[in-house]
């Protein structure tokens, strides 16, 4: 009994996943996988991170005190409302970065990682129109965000000293 219910559920699960066909433009919405938990519905979305900007932002969340998940749930939040790509943040595409600089059945390392982003339903659904009315996937929207999170709202040491260096050397040339 058990098996069939899993099997009608998988069912179920695949024929709502026909975006991630092969034919499918990457444009078009990704669907949303919903889950439940903490009496909260959450969507996830699989994106592709460079692994260093991945290891950044699950240090970040440490040294900010928060869990991933309530991190990420922040970034779009603040990521919607301050919409940082009218102010001229490019999209960041990100397809076929885990295997597209090798052969498909080679095991060798690119540099990039699959990792789901998970935020609450309703903010899931904000960032798919955002998405569509951009004409980008939500993968790379998703990608384009943690970015902008990683890399304006919150940089790196060496980052932030580097623009004060920069902007030291401007003030005295000027």
């Amino acid at each position: 009994m058990r098996d069939s219910q899993n099997q009608a559920r998988h069912a179920n699960a695949a024929a709502s996943f026909s975006a991630y066909s092969a034919n499918v433009a990457p444009t078009e919405p990704e669907p949303l996988r919903v889950r439940q938990a903490g009496g909260r519905r959450y969507a996830e979305v699989t994106t592709r991170l460079p692994v260093k900007l991945h290891l950044y932002t699950k240090a970040l969340a440490f040294a900010l005190g928060k869990t991933l998940k309530s991190m990420v749930q922040d970034c779009a939040e603040q990521f919607l409302r301050e919409a940082p790509w009218k102010s001229g943040l490019l999209w960041r595409p990100n397809q076929d970065q885990t295997f597209g600089f090798l052969n498909r059945d080679s095991k060798g390392v690119t540099g990039w990682t699959k990792v789901n982003v998970c935020v609450r339903y309703e903010t899931a659904l904000r960032l798919e129109a955002l998405a569509a009315n951009e004409k980008i996937s939500v993968s790379s929207l998703c990608y384009t965000m943690l970015y902008w999170w990683a890399w304006y709202q919150y940089p790196p040491a060496y980052e932030r000293e580097r623009r004060a260096k920069a902007l030291a050397n401007k003030g005295d040339s000027s």
